[in-house]
C-alpha cells in the first residue's frame, strides 16, 4: 500500500522526500570522501617508514607560550650521538640538517621548492628507502663532507628529463655537487612532494658554519615495532641528561610517532564529519516535516477509508501501523536514492578529481536506516491521528 501511494502521487512524493535524499547523499557523498582521504593518508604515513619516531622542537598540533617556545631548540650532533649510545631499544638515528631558500640549477635549468637537506647514510635505513640509480651516501662522504648529492625522482624528472642524472654536476647557491644516486619513489605525503627532495652529507654546504647554529633535527628508528613506547623513553631521558634538565622543568623538545600524525589528522576529519551531519541533519528535518505534511493530507483524503477499515474490524494499532509503514516505505525510498546519488558522486569525486574517494558499507546502511528513523519518527503524529479517528465520524465525512 505504501508502494502504491509513491506510484498514485509520483510528483508529491517526489517533492516531499526531496529533503532526505538530499540529506543521506549528502552523508554518503562526504562520508566517502573523508574514508577515502582517512586511508591515503595512513598509507602516506606508512610510506614514511615502518615505526619511525620524530625528534622535533615541537609535536604536530602543539600549542605552547611565547616563552616556552623560545626554550624549544634543535638537537646538536652530541645529542644525536647520544641518543644512539644511551638507548638500547633504538636501532638507528638520522640526523637532519634542513637547509632553506637554496637556488638549485643543472645547465640554466631550476628546481623550484626542493627540501634539501644534509643527512649520514642512516637515512636509508631509517626511511626503509633505496636508491633506484647510482647509490647512497656512505661514511666517507660525510666525514670528507664531500660536494655529493642524491636526488628525488621529481628532481631527476625536472633537471635531467633526457639524460642520465648519475654523474652530472648540479649548483646548489653556485656550488657544484655531483650526482651520485636517485632514490626510489616516495609519493606524497599530504601535499607535499616527497620525490622533490635532494640529500647531501651533512656539513658539506656550509663547512665553515659554527656548528653551534647548525639546525639539526633526527628520526629514529625502533629495534622492533614492539619496542617504540620503551624507545621514545629513553630519547626523552636521554635529551633530558644532555640538557642538564631537572625534574620539574619541561621537555625542551619534542619526541612523537607517525600516530601523532594520524590523531592530527582524526581531529581534522572530526570537526569535518561534524559539519557532515550538521548539513545532513538540516536536509532530514526538511524532509521530516514534509513527510508529516504530506501524511497529514493523506490522513485527511483517506478519512472515509479509515472509517470503513475500522466498521470491518480494524484495531487502532492497525490503523497506526498502516500509516506509519507508508511513511517509513516513503522515506526509505528516499533514502535509497540519496544513498545511489551519493555513491555516484564518490565515483565521480574518485575518477575525476585529485581526492580519493572510499564508499564505506556501514555509512550506507546508516544512511538507509537513518532515513527510515526520520519516516517513523515524523509519521508517528499523523499516524496517532488516523489511529484516534472514531469509525462513525470517519464515515461521515465529506
Amino acid at each position: 500500500m505504501g508502494l502504491s501511494s509513491l506510484r498514485v502521487y509520483k510528483m508529491r512524493a517526489g517533492l516531499t522526500i526531496l529533503g532526505v535524499v538530499m540529506g543521506i547523499m549528502t552523508v554518503i557523498g562526504m562520508s566517502s570522501v573523508i574514508a577515502g582521504l582517512n586511508a591515503s593518508m595512513a598509507s602516506q604515513i606508512q610510506n614514511l617508514g615502518s615505526s619511525v619516531i620524530f625528534v622535533r622542537p615541537f609535536a604536530p598540533g602543539e600549542r605552547v607560550s611565547a616563552e616556552e617556545r623560545r626554550r624549544r631548540t634543535a638537537l646538536n650532533e652530541r645529542e644525536v650521538d647520544m641518543i644512539l649510545r644511551d638507548s638500547p631499544a633504538v636501532a638507528e638515528v638520522c640526523p637532519l640538517q634542513p637547509h632553506f631558500g637554496n637556488v638549485i640549477k643543472y645547465e640554466g635549468e631550476t628546481v623550484q621548492g626542493v627540501a634539501l637537506f644534509g643527512t649520514t647514510p642512516a637515512y636509508e635505513t631509517v626511511h626503509d628507502l633505496s636508491v633506484d640509480r647510482g647509490r647512497f651516501l656512505v661514511d666517507a662522504d660525510v666525514s670528507r663532507a664531500s660536494r655529493v648529492a642524491v636526488i628525488g625522482l621529481s628532481v631527476a624528472e625536472t633537471l635531467f628529463p633526457f639524460v642520465d642524472p648519475i654523474g652530472k654536476v648540479l649548483t646548489i647557491d653556485g656550488r657544484r655537487f655531483t650526482v651520485i644516486g636517485v632514490l626510489e619513489r616516495q609519493g606524497k605525503f599530504l601535499v607535499f612532494d616527497r620525490d622533490n627532495i635532494i640529500v647531501i652529507p651533512m656539513g658539506s654546504l656550509d663547512k665553515n658554519a659554527d656548528p653551534r647554529f647548525n639546525f639539526i633535527v633526527a628520526n629514529v628508528k625502533p629495534v622492533s615495532a614492539d619496542r617504540m613506547d620503551e624507545a621514545v623513553g629513553q630519547i626523552t631521558e636521554a635529551l633530558r641528561r644532555a640538557r642538564k634538565l631537572r625534574f620539574w622543568q619541561n621537555d625542551t623538545f619534542a619526541v612523537f610517532t607517525q600516530q601523532s600524525f594520524t590523531e592530527l589528522y582524526d581531529k581534522v576529519t572530526g570537526g569535518i564529519y561534524m559539519v557532515m551531519i550538521a548539513i545532513s541533519s538540516i536536509g532530514l528535518v526538511v524532509g521530516g516535516v514534509g513527510v508529516m505534511n504530506i501524511m497529514l493530507v493523506s490522513v485527511t483524503e483517506r478519512t472515509r477509508e479509515i472509517g470503513v477499515r475500522k466498521a470491518l474490524g480494524a484495531t487502532r494499532r492497525d490503523i497506526l501501523w498502516q500509516f506509519l509503514t507508508e511513511a517509513v516505505v516513503l522515506t526509505g525510498t528516499g533514502g535509497l536514492i540519496g544513498v545511489a546519488m551519493g555513491g555516484g558522486i564518490a565515483t565521480l569525486v574518485d575518477r575525476l578529481s585529485p581526492f580519493p574517494a572510499l564508499l564505506q558499507p556501514a555509512w550506507v546502511v546508516i544512511g538507509i536506516a537513518t532515513s527510515m528513523a526520520v519516516g517513523l519518527v515524523f509519521g508517528l503524529w499523523p499516524a496517532a491521528k488516523a489511529a484516534a479517528l472514531e469509525p462513525v465520524d470517519a464515515l461521515r465525512y465529506e
